[in-house]
Formats: C-alpha cells, structure tokens, sequence
C-alpha cells in the first residue's frame, strides 16, 4: 500500500516516544494549521498538586504559604531555604489564581527562581507558555529554557497588578539535548526587593506533530473483483473530500500519479470521505469490503462514500482505498419466433447470486439492463407475457472490462397449449372405450390420434392456440363412426381444457332366418335273389311283443328301426305271393 510517503518527522517522534520509558502524553485543544499540539511532559502546570499540610508553613498573611519544594509537586527552586512561595484564592490582597485555586510568587522568602526539568526529544518544536501579574504594580521576569547547566533566555514578560498576562512561544530542543529546564527568574518588581511580586500560573509546554493521518489510493479495478490485484492501474487524478460527521468539508485532495492521497493533522474522531467519481458515465465504484485485507478491498459505497474513524491523535488510517472500475451493459431481446413480446420480467444477478436488478421488456420486447461493472451475470424470466409459457432457461453473460457494445441476449417464448378431452358414449350414455380419433388443424395439418380408454375418455394436450378438426376414424365394434367431424378451438392464453361429448349409435344388422329342417335320407333296400322252384317259402312269423304304456315308442329321427321293419314286411309279402304262384 502506500504508505512510504508519510511526515518523517512524525515517524521519528513516535519512535523516540516509544524509546522513553513512563512517558504519557495528553491530547490538548490546540489545534492550528493542520498541526496538533501535544501536552508534553510539564506537570503539576498550575501548582495544585501541593502538600501544604507536610512541607508548609504560613507566610504571614491568609492563605499565602512558605512550601518546601519537596511539597510542591515536580517544581524545584534554587532559593538556599529551598521553599515555594504559594499563594491560594482567598488571600489578603483579593488576587484570584489564573487557572485552579493556587498560584506562586517568584522568590519566595529569598531571591531564587523556581524550574521544572522535563524529558525532550532532539529536534522537535515545543511549544511554550504561562500566565504572569504584578503584585503592587509592573513587575518582569524572565523565561529561561535549555539544559540545565546551558540556559537560554526566551522571553520576558511584564505585567502590572491589574490582571494577568499570558504569553506563548516555540523552542527547538537543540541535537543531543534529551533534558530540558524551563525557569522563571524574576527581574524586577515595582518596590525594588525581588522577593515581593512577579505571580506565575498555568505553565505549559506542547509538543508540535502532524496529528492523524488518512490515506491510501485510488485504482481501477479491471477484473471487477473488488480487490487489487498485481497488474492493475493507479487512477490519478481523482478528487478526494474530507468531511467530519455534520458534513462540513475539512480538506481536500487530489490522486497522485501513484493514485495515491493523504489527509494529515487529524483528530483522533470520526471521519467521512467521499471519492469523486471522475465520470459517473464511464466508471462506478467497485464491490465494497470484498475479501479479509483490508489493505487490498475497496471501502466506499456505491456512491464513493466511506466511515473512518482515526482512534487515536498518533494513528495512521493507510488503508482506506478505492477501486473504479467501467461500466458496460447487456440487451434483452424477447420475442416469440415471429413477433416482440413486451411485459417480460427478469431478474438480473451477479457471480454470487446476489440480486442486482430486474427488468421488464418494453413494446419493442427489449429490455435493458445498464450499470454492470465487469463480471459473470445471469438473466432468469420470472413473469412471461399473458398467454406465453415462462422460459426455464438460465442465460449466463458476462461484461469485461471497457466494453464498448451492449452483450446481446434473444429469449425465445412459447405459447401456452391448450388441451381436449373426448368423452365417447353409447346411446345409453354408457362410455365406450376404444374408439380412435385424428385430430388436424383446420389448415389441415395432422397433429395426432388419440383413443378413448375403458372410461370411454382420450385427452390430447399440448396444442397451440389454433382452430381444430376432430375426426373419428374407428369406432367401436358394433358402433356406427362419427359421420361429421366436429370443429373446436384452442384460444389465446387457455385456462380449462375443451370437453367434447361424442355418441355413437349401434349399427343395424337384419335378424338372421331359422336353420333348415333335418331330414333323414332312407336307404337303398337289398334286392333279393331268385328262388328256385324246388325252395319251399316258409311264412315267416315274428312274434309280436305286447305292448305296455311303459314301453318307449320310436321317436322322430329312430331312422334304423323303420327300415328294419319295412324290409321285414317287402319281405313276407314277397313270399306269399311267390307261393300263391305255385
């Protein structure tokens, strides 16, 4: 990332910072020019932190104290009694501190001016300052800093009894110089004896730094992945605000030749920053906090907008980037095969499948889908137009980078089918299975047969609207064919299926006639031989059975027994005649 071009001087104080043990430093609200100015090192700054009860005795007026310096916190003095003079509101002469309840007069009991030694970093910029007044009219004293066996005078200051004077400056802390002393020494008073006037309060030293800073850069996301990857270009030239959490416009910048921008002298709150997109026509801000580094993800939304917050006055927040990337967009073509169908809904989405936009086709039966950053999408139907079937299909498309023309899509839509049912029945109403029907449209195109089943019912689905012939081409056995075709229609957009009742009559056969009698064929009697004259004919005698009712007489068709006795008969008569003869 890019964070080689940070203040080194900033660098440097922190780390000598961080090299000194038990510093603590406390963010102030000096803040000017882009610089903040860090409480360095001075304690007990308005001479509260003192233990008059231990190392105090009183100075001969209410609340106006002789302290030993051992009493007054991180203050010494080079005063040969070594005391303090310390002073609190409420004293005789009605001279309120500056800041708290206490101050101190210079000199105390005998001449000696008071110091404090600090910790100082070589090199760096302290900022001085302090409160000063006269006692019984213009006093001066005089600000000495340096190391303490090479002090330096700074300042002057010289105030009359009416009201404090407050005073500031800078101090570079000199090579090699890591112990400082700041020291007041008295100069003059308006009664001539050095001990009485010359009051000090509220004594402060700052160190100058840059404050927080922000940064990164700015790239062009080619792959449209949200995420820098090696290869892909810087964006100069970009426009970069800073605003704090109201919307007042703080700093601005501008992209580097590395895309890069920096924000400094920060406080340690929270931050907006809104990225200029350079040109909203041509490029979008890639996917936001894609991926788990953050130094390679793009922070702004949509918009260009990204939160910060700086958690700290040292912090340094080099990892708020942004990815432009190009716009590029894909038409819909939605039709039937013949004509353009408008009120088609799709839905469009990303590599993830998350939703990106939905569409409608218009009365041109185009829809266009705009705004699509580089990658893989998908275009799925959720509402075909009335009377169409919704394609199933998904169509996967993808957009690169700098795409110049629109990714065409054609989805193609079927009508919807219609169905027919035929109900064949008997004049009975009774269903009559097995008869066979061809079905054509009216334009005379065969579509298909279909038979009726054991319920007398045959059901063909999956026609478009159209005008049908129904024609029965079989019928049941025994049953006359359908003589006229019946005519029907599958309309627009069908709901219900289309019932047709067919009813067949039973075909008219004459009765056939009666079987022909059976009658018995006689048989061809024996033809007798020629006796000779000495034969002698005996009558032949058959004796007669007497009949009972019991006894079974011949019935019709007993063709055997006739014969046997009307040859027993030709046979006697032929006898007697022949011996009557003789």
């Amino acid at each position: 990332m890019l964070k080689g071009k940070l203040a080194w001087l900033f660098l440097v104080i922190i780390f000598v910072v961080v090299c000194i043990s038990g510093v603590k430093v406390h963010a102030s609200s000096n803040f000017e020019a882009n610089n903040w100015q860090i409480s360095w090192m001075i304690k007990n700054a308005n001479f509260e932190e003192v233990d008059i009860a231990d190392f105090g005795i009183s100075a001969g007026a209410p609340h106006v104290w002789y302290v030993d310096q051992e009493g007054v916190e991180a203050w010494g003095t080079s005063n040969p009694s070594g005391r303090i003079e310390v002073w609190q509101n409420g004293d005789g002469q009605t001279i309120p501190a500056y800041s708290g309840n206490n101050f101190i007069e210079l000199n105390s009991d005998a001449p000696g001016p008071v110091y404090q030694d600090i910790k100082t970093i070589p090199g760096s910029t302290l900022t001085w300052s302090f409160a000063h007044r006269g006692r019984h009219g213009v006093d001066t004293a005089e600000l000495l800093i340096g190391s303490p066996d090479n002090l330096v005078p700074i300042f002057l200051a010289s105030d009359d009894k009416n009201a404090w004077g407050t005073y500031s400056g800078t101090y570079v802390v000199p090579a090699g110089q890591t112990h400082t002393r700041l020291t007041f020494a008295p100069i003059s008073t308006a009664n001539g004896n050095l001990t009485i006037g010359n009051f000090l309060d509220d004594i402060n030293l700052y160190i100058n730094v840059e404050g927080a800073q922000i940064g990164d850069h700015v790239w062009f996301d080619e792959n449209g992945n949200g995420l820098q990857d090696n290869g892909e270009a810087p964006a100069p030239g970009v426009q970069v605000n800073l605003y704090d959490t109201t919307g007042n416009l703080l700093q601005t910048q501008t992209t580097n030749d590395l895309g890069g921008y920096l924000f400094t002298g920060l406080l340690p709150v929270d931050y907006e920053i809104a990225f200029v997109n350079p040109d909203p026509s041509h490029y979008a801000f890639t996917k936001q906090g894609l991926g788990n580094n953050i130094e390679r993800d793009s922070n702004p939304d949509k918009n260009g907008m990204a939160s910060v917050n700086v958690p700290g006055i040292r912090s340094d927040v080099i990892s708020v980037d942004a990815g432009l990337t190009t716009l590029g967009s894909a038409i819909i073509h939605k039709t039937d095969g013949a004509k353009n169908l408008a009120d088609a809904s799709f839905d469009v989405r990303d590599r993830d499948g998350n939703l990106v936009t939905n569409v409608t086709t218009d009365a041109s039966g185009i829809a266009i889908v705009g705004n699509l950053t580089p990658g893989t999408y998908t275009a799925k139907e959720t509402s075909a137009p009335i009377g169409y079937q919704l394609q199933q299909t998904v169509t996967s498309f993808d957009i690169v980078y700098e795409q110049t023309t629109p990714v065409e899509i054609n989805v193609t839509n079927q009508l919807k089918t219609g169905s027919v049912t035929v109900h064949k029945i008997g004049e009975k109403n009774q269903p009559l299975p097995y008869a066979v029907f061809q079905i054509n449209q009216k334009s005379g195109d065969e579509i298909g047969t279909i038979t009726t089943d054991k319920n007398g019912v045959a059901t063909m689905a999956g026609l478009i609207p159209d005008d049908y012939v129904l024609t029965e081409v079989a019928a049941p056995e025994g049953y006359e064919r359908l003589k006229e075709p019946l005519s029907f229609t599958i309309p627009f957009n069908p709901t219900e299926t289309v019932e047709l009742t067919v009813k067949n009559k039973l075909v008219d056969t004459p009765s056939p006639p009666p079987p022909p009698p059976i009658v018995p064929k006689p048989e061809k009697p024996l033809k007798p031989e020629n006796p000779t004259k000495s034969d002698t004919v005996a009558p032949i005698s058959t004796p007669v059975k007497q009949g009972t009712t019991a006894d079974k007489l011949p019935e019709t068709g007993d063709a055997n027994d006739l014969v046997v006795v009307f040859i027993g008969i030709f046979a006697l008569t032929t006898s007697m005649y022949l011996v009557r003869r003789k």
